[in-house]
């Protein structure tokens, strides 16, 4: 059994010509947990609600610029989630003991 690893930051790269990448595809999983599956559901959502607006209900084709306005939607909405989370990921997670103060933290 093989598996490809979670991408642990969105991708550089999230879309080309009429393609675009959602979920895990795209990079959105939370660093701390591994969880994946809201960002997934989100931004799902929120690409086909952008596609669908621009074809005009599908009447029209429409192209990267609409994935465009998603992306840009994503960003402004969860870009410092994710830069948040990256640094919370290099200050606890770079040793055991950070890592268990971490979790000592979390429970209070």
């Amino acid at each position: 059994v093989e598996a490809h690893p979670i991408p642990e930051h969105p991708r550089p790269r999230r879309c080309k010509g009429r393609v675009a990448l959602v979920g895990d595809a795209a990079g959105y999983v939370t660093k701390c947990s591994g969880e994946g599956i809201y960002f997934a559901a989100k931004s799902g959502r929120m690409c086909a609600e952008a596609i669908v607006e621009a074809s005009q209900n599908g009447k029209k084709m429409c192209g990267e610029s609409a994935i465009r306005v998603y992306l840009d939607k994503w960003d402004r909405k969860y870009w410092t989630t994710y830069k948040v989370l990256d640094i919370l990921q290099k200050v606890f997670y770079r040793s055991n003991p950070a890592r268990e103060a971490f979790v000592e933290m979390c429970e209070d």
